[in-house]
């Protein structure tokens, strides 16, 4: 898979304004099916012809277009208990639930964790989903129950998921007149946020209506359209019939990966200007160091590094926001000083940190712990790090903790610890010791 362009890339002016929207709550991203080409998933057009062809033998089905999805959908719903036909024989016509995430669908759900985008999703597949999932688990609303029961952030399935093959919307009834709770989060979405559609050639259309009426109150209806070819293919395109005077700048001629490469690339560039210092200010020479090591990762690489480190996050709540990650990455560089200069650092999978040949596991934690607690976070890190790199006698963190409750240790020693995210068949060795020390974020902050 592709990781994306290191953060030290420039970004496009219309990434930057739609950063600015993120940060103010105000950013929606409507997906569809485009995102998921990569990954192997049919276009519209073959997934018909391929349906279609299934449906040659059932008795009674007869398609004049058997180019166009919703045509051949449609052709087959008509036929007796056909929607439900229609609706679990295509599932069986590619791989919706196991396609490989692309950069595309593991951006979206970082940026859905970090709660910089509100996402709808209009493909069936789940890529998104299972993108982060062995990290952190994003909900996903399919139907109308979830949508009303779940909390924080999730993802909005509004044509339905191949994990519910009864919420599949794929006719064009179905697209007209979509469940009433589709509807309600899609207008409160485009009436409250700047949307942005991407990988979505055609609108459904319920949305069509939205979109139009939007359009006569708020200028534009504050959309932006991103698709390779959307400059060069607007004559054509279905979106000059519904925004016929969309400026070009709001149109954005990327791939669904170069779009949300860009601007996950400035969320976290945000971090990186609030670790350099006020704007016109030379920063220290240890954070500097940090800076220009950190920028070498990519938005994906910076994003799971930074959501691995944190502690406490729920889904929803910015770990590139939060001022113990300032303070963890100051912290870094302050360690790496030396007389004369400052130590080689690099950035390490995972959640660690490498000073020279020390390596660091970073901790951020999010909440007010007590001394007992920080010991399992510690021991459940240092059995990710012992299965992630082999045994090992002894595992050194940096701990962000805004406030502990009782005395900081130094070290724990002769810890039993476990890889938690093995497989039980992968613990062929079982319980391993190891010693645990420890350097606190807020006491190297104190001796600078």
């Amino acid at each position: 898979m592709d990781k994306g362009q290191p953060l030290r890339e420039p970004v496009d002016a219309a990434v930057l304004v739609l950063a600015s929207e993120a940060r103010d709550c105000r950013l929606a991203v409507c997906a569809g099916a485009g995102i998921s080409l990569p990954a192997g998933l049919p276009s519209g057009a073959e997934l018909a012809h391929r349906l279609d062809e299934r449906f040659q033998r059932v008795n009674g089905y007869v398609c004049a277009d058997t180019g166009d999805l919703l045509t051949v959908a449609d052709a087959a719903a008509n036929l007796d208990d056909g929607l439900a036909a229609v609706q679990r024989v295509v599932l069986e016509l590619a791989p919706f639930s196991t396609a490989p995430p692309q950069l595309a669908h593991t951006l979206l759900a970082l940026l859905v964790a970090e709660n910089a985008v509100r996402l709808l999703l209009t493909n069936w597949d789940d890529c998104v989903e299972r993108s982060w999932r062995r990290v952190e688990y994003i909900s996903a609303a399919r139907n109308e129950l979830e949508a009303e029961y779940l909390r924080g952030q999730f993802v909005l399935k509004i044509h339905g998921c191949c994990t519910q093959p009864e919420t599949l919307l794929i006719t064009s009834r179905q697209l007209r007149d979509a469940p009433l709770w589709t509807k309600i989060y899609f207008q409160a979405e485009l009436a409250q946020s700047t949307m942005v559609f991407v990988g979505i050639g055609d609108v459904a259309d319920y949305a069509r209506l939205r979109i139009t009426e939007l359009a006569q109150l708020v200028e534009h209806a504050r959309v932006r359209v991103v698709s390779p070819g959307i400059l060069a293919d607007w004559d054509a395109s279905a979106w000059k019939t519904l925004l016929p005077d969309l400026p070009e700048e709001r149109r954005i001629a990327k791939t669904a990966d170069a779009f949300l490469d860009e601007l996950a690339r400035e969320w976290v560039m945000s971090l990186v200007r609030e670790l350099r210092g006020p704007a016109g200010t030379e920063p220290p020479q240890c954070t500097a160091a940090v800076v220009e090591a950190f920028v070498e990762l990519t938005a994906l690489e910076a994003l799971a590094w930074l959501r691995r480190a944190a502690v406490g996050w729920s889904v929803g709540e910015s770990v590139v926001r939060a001022p113990g990650t300032v303070s963890a990455l100051e912290a870094v560089g302050l360690l790496a000083r030396k007389e004369g200069g400052t130590s080689t650092i690099r950035f390490l999978a995972g959640s660690a940190v490498a000073i020279e040949e020390e390596r660091l596991e970073v901790v951020i934690c999010r909440e007010r712990l007590t001394s007992s607690d920080l010991e399992t976070v510690f021991s459940d890190r240092a059995g990710r790090v012992v299965g992630r790199i082999g045994p090992r006698d002894d595992v050194h963190m940096l701990v962000a903790a805004s406030s502990v409750r009782g005395p900081k240790p130094r070290e724990l020693r002769g810890i039993d610890v476990i890889d938690p995210d093995a497989a039980p068949d992968e613990l062929i060795g079982g319980e391993q010791q190891v010693s645990i020390r420890l350097t606190w974020v807020d006491e190297v902050l104190e001796a600078a």
